[in-house]
């Protein structure tokens, strides 16, 4: 019997070599991550992001088989962003005191989504296949790297028996709160209030 789940291409026909080329692949990119969050998903069509980034629809097909195929490369330059900023952010995160380590990555995360709230309200509401592309599947890994050595780096603060199955617990916990709060705030708690709250959370939760 046929799934009722719609197949979806996902990767481009060909990843270019040449400059011009180069310059064609990222255009079209870098038109349809203008028009997600103007038009929205099912809004932006591939003859719209062929003319926004100024080639025919013939070339956009020579390298994508579909709008998906856009979508997914967005997605790979939203991940990479993300993941630049955490670390790029982590030295300053690691050199802060045991105490102010939490309280650094988590207003960091905060920050970082925040830059990207426009595109991450498109994946998360509208797009109806963001959990099966790749860059969205090994964000969670990542996030788990990078927040073992925040714990490593607390040292003595964080309890001996804080596990990693631990860490997933609280990374899923403050993810979910700080998109929450980034795409839909809430209107009587400010956002110090907000994170504040989050730090002491995690804070019972990891201090030995």
């Amino acid at each position: 019997m046929r799934s009722s789940r719609q197949i979806r291409d996902f990767a481009p026909k060909k990843r270019p070599t040449q400059r011009r080329s180069q310059d064609t692949f990222e255009a079209l990119v870098t038109a349809c991550t203008g028009l997600l969050p103007v038009r929205g998903y099912a809004g932006t069509t591939t003859n719209h992001i062929a003319a926004r980034a100024g080639v025919n629809i013939a070339s956009l097909y020579e390298y994508f088989p579909g709008k998906d195929a856009i979508v997914a490369q967005v997605a790979e330059r939203m991940v990479q962003r993300v993941l630049a900023r955490l670390a790029e952010g982590l030295p300053r995160v690691m050199a802060a005191p045991g105490q102010d380590a939490v309280r650094r990555w988590i207003e960091l995360i905060h920050d970082t989504v925040s830059r990207e709230k426009a595109l991450v309200s498109v994946f998360l509401h509208q797009v109806p296949y963001t959990n099966q592309l790749e860059p969205i599947q090994a964000i969670g890994e990542r996030l788990l790297q990078f927040s073992r050595q925040v714990r490593d780096r607390a040292g003595a603060f964080v309890r001996p028996d804080f596990s990693d199955a631990s860490m997933h617990l609280v990374i899923n916990l403050v993810t979910s709160t700080i998109m929450q709060s980034v795409l839909d705030p809430p209107q009587d708690v400010s956002r110090r209030a907000l994170l504040d709250e989050l730090v002491r959370w995690v804070e019972e939760r990891i201090r030995a």
